[in-house]
C-alpha cells in the first residue's frame, strides 16, 4: 500500500484525525491535531481516503506516549495518545458536531469518569484455534494477548490470567468469552460462544456465569453472556441523574430494560414501573432481581420493542437501546404514546442524533430540555449520553 505524508488539521467523528492529500480527506485513527505523519493508505475512494498511522514524523504538542504496552497492537483502545482531559475535550467536540448535524446546539454537560484505568468490568475476549485468548489486533482478526491491559478491572485480569495459564479450561471450538467482574474486583464470571461438541463445556463449569453487583440502589444479578454496562462507577452517576429525572412520578415505562440495571433504582422512586425487554432470559433475571429486592411495583414484560403500543397514562418513558438506536416503529409508537417525558440513554451519539431529529420539534412532538454525556469508556472514542425530552404538543 502507498505511503503518504500528512498533517492532521482537525478531528472527525468519532475521533479520527483528519488531514488532506491531493484534495481528498484522509481519516487516520489515533491521529492528533498538529501531527506530521507518514500514513499508509488502507482504502481509497473518490472523495476520501482511509489511512493508518505508519510513523509519527513530528508529534503534535498534545500527543502523549501511551502508558499501555499493548496499545500499538491491540484494537481495544484508540485515544491513549491523548491525556484524559484532552480525550474528554475531543469527545465533547465530536458530540457537539454530531448533534449540530441535526440542528441541535446549546450547552452540553460532560461528566468525567472517576477512573481512567482499571475501570472496565465487562470485556469480550476472543479465542483462536490455538487457544490464544485476548483482544483482536487492530484491523485484523488475529488474537493479541493483553496480560497487562490497563483498562481491565482486577477481577477480569485475574480471570484472563487464569485462562491463559490454564488453556485446558478453554473448550475446543471456543471463539468468544464474555467476562464480567464485580466492582470489588474479587469475583468474575464468564459466558462462552463458539462451535462446541456435546459435552466439551465441562472444563469451564467451575467458572460462574453470573455475578451480583450493587450500584447503590440494591443488589442485581447480571449474566456474563448477557448485556451489562462496562463501568459501574459511571453507571452509578447515570442512575443518580435518571432517578432525579423520574422521582415521584406515578407511571413510568422502560424499553430495553435488560436485567434491571436502571429498572431497580427507578422502581424505588416511582409508583409503578413496567419494563419491556426482548430477551426472555434477561427479563426473567430482571423479575428475579426485583423479587430479591422486594420490589412489588415493577413488572417485566418480554417482547420486541417495535411491537409495544402505549395507550394508558404514562408520566415518563425511559429508553436505552443498543447501538443501532430506535427502530422506526419504536419512534412512531413513542410519538403516539401519552408519555409526557422521554429519557433517552444512548451508547451511540450518531444514532441518538438521528432519533432525536425524528422525535423533537418540528418533526416530532417533543422538545429537548437537556443533554449530558458520560465518559463511560476512557481511552476510547465511545460515550454514553442521556437526552431528556418533554412533550410539547
Amino acid at each position: 500500500m502507498q505511503l503518504i505524508p500528512l498533517t492532521i488539521e482537525k478531528y472527525a467523528p468519532p475521533g479520527n484525525g483528519l488531514g488532506f492529500y491531493r484534495n481528498k480527506a484522509v481519516f487516520v485513527p489515533r491521529g492528533v491535531v498538529g501531527d506530521e505523519l507518514l500514513v499508509r493508505i488502507e482504502k481509497e475512494k473518490k472523495r476520501y481516503i482511509i489511512g493508518s498511522l505508519e510513523k509519527v514524523i513530528k508529534p503534535a504538542p498534545k500527543r502523549c506516549q501511551p502508558l499501555c504496552r499493548h496499545y500499538e497492537e491491540c484494537g481495544g483502545c484508540d485515544l491513549l495518545q491523548l491525556s484524559a482531559a484532552d480525550q474528554l475535550n475531543l469527545k465533547k467536540e465530536m458530540l457537539t458536531e454530531i448533534l449540530a448535524g441535526v440542528g441541535i446546539s446549546g450547552s452540553l454537560d460532560m461528566v468525567a469518569a472517576p477512573e481512567v484505568y482499571a475501570y472496565r468490568h465487562r470485556a469480550v475476549f476472543h479465542c483462536d484455534q490455538e487457544k490464544n485468548i485476548g483482544f483482536l489486533q487492530r484491523r485484523s482478526h488475529r488474537v493479541v494477548a493483553v496480560p497487562d491491559c490497563m483498562v481491565l478491572a482486577p477481577g477480569l485480569k485475574k480471570l484472563l490470567h487464569k485462562l491463559v495459564e490454564n488453556p485446558e479450561l478453554l473448550p475446543d471450538g471456543l471463539t468468544t468469552c464474555y467476562a464480567l467482574a464485580n466492582r470489588a474486583g474479587d469475583f468474575a464470571a464468564m459466558g462462552c460462544r463458539g462451535r462446541f461438541r456435546s459435552g466439551n463445556l465441562k472444563s469451564i463449569k467451575t467458572i460462574p456465569d453470573a455475578i451480583r453487583e450493587d450500584y447503590g440502589f440494591g443488589g442485581i444479578e447480571l449474566a456474563a453472556a448477557g448485556f451489562a454496562q462496562v463501568n459501574p462507577q459511571v453507571v452509578g452517576l447515570i442512575i443518580r441523574d435518571l432517578v432525579n429525572h423520574c422521582v415521584n412520578l406515578s407511571t413510568v415505562a422502560e424499553i430495553y430494560g435488560g436485567s434491571g440495571t436502571f429498572s431497580l433504582p427507578l422502581a424505588q422512586v416511582v409508583k409503578n414501573l413496567t419494563v419491556y425487554e426482548s430477551d426472555a432470559a434477561a427479563a426473567a433475571r430482571g423479575r428475579s432481581n426485583a423479587e430479591r429486592n422486594k420490589l412489588t411495583n415493577i413488572s417485566f414484560i418480554s417482547g420486541r420493542a417495535e411491537k409495544i403500543v402505549f395507550t394508558d397514562h404514562l408520566d415518563a418513558l425511559v429508553v436505552d437501546p443498543p447501538r443501532v438506536g430506535l427502530h422506526a416503529a419504536v419512534v412512531d409508537n413513542i410519538l403516539r404514546s401519552p408519555a409526557r417525558k422521554l429519557v433517552y440513554i444512548s451508547c451511540n451519539p450518531a444514532t441518538l442524533a438521528r432519533d432525536l431529529a425524528r422525535l423533537k420539534d418540528p418533526v416530532g412532538n417533543f422538545s429537548l430540555t437537556s443533554i449530558k454525556a458520560y465518559d463511560m469508556y476512557p481511552g476510547t472514542t465511545h460515550l454514553e449520553v442521556m437526552a431528556v425530552l418533554q412533550r410539547s404538543r
